[in-house]
């Protein structure tokens, strides 16, 4: 009975999520009717947090992850990332600090790992190359990445996530025909490397114990 209520409350939070990004409907991109993907993640998500999870971090976690699918849709198909998914994102990690789920000083210094570094990097390639490699909207998702996951972990998801790029882009390239001005959305591989990074720490934690400050 337990997990028909979880899988019930996936379904709800991917039907939310879907609404709104329709309901944003930036540059006219709409999820088909028909297309469960956000369902189907948010309920392997709340199941899986609902099960292994204590409750307040089960809740935060289902939220946060709810977010990210909303951000890594758009960002895929349109290059963008809401302002509104961001805030609410920054919302839910608010909420993991006053229940205590995320500590403060870990949270200020996973965004500063997150947010300030890609953002004082990001200006200095742009001086010497002329290049952003990072949108504004990359190092915005780093603010809630961050304050979620704490500086070491989110130092892993900035390095893991850039790693993906490159091999989605050589890959792409091999497809395609290589072309150096060609532009990969970054924010789907920052969420999926937080949530794997996250998930990892729940079945590792003895090695992120030395890495996680708590």
């Amino acid at each position: 009975m337990k997990i028909i209520s979880l899988i019930g409350i996936g379904v709800v939070i991917g039907f939310l999520i879907r609404q709104l990004v329709n309901w944003l409907s930036i540059e006219e991109y709409r999820i088909q009717r028909g297309n469960l993907l956000l369902e189907a993640i948010n309920i392997i998500s709340v199941v899986w947090s609902f099960q292994n999870l204590p409750l307040h971090e089960a809740f935060i976690f289902s939220l946060i992850v709810a977010v990210l699918t909303g951000i890594s849709i758009i960002d895929y198909n349109t290059f963008e990332i809401p302002i509104l998914f961001i805030a609410m994102g920054i919302i839910f990690a608010i909420f993991g600090v006053v229940f205590d789920v995320i500590t403060l000083y870990a949270a200020l210094w996973g965004i500063f790992v997150g947010a300030v570094l890609p953002m004082i990097i990001v200006g200095m390639l742009w001086l010497v190359t002329k290049r952003q490699g990072m949108g504004y909207g990359d190092i915005q998702l780093g603010i809630v990445l961050g304050a979620w996951l704490g500086p070491m972990r989110m130092a892993l998801t900035l390095f893991v996530a850039s790693l993906m790029s490159l091999l989605a882009w050589i890959l792409v390239s091999l497809l395609r025909g290589f072309d150096r001005d060609r532009a990969i959305p970054f924010g789907p591989f920052l969420s999926f490397a937080g949530t794997g990074i996250y998930i990892g720490s729940f079945y590792y934690p003895e090695f992120f114990y030395l890495l996680i400050l708590r």
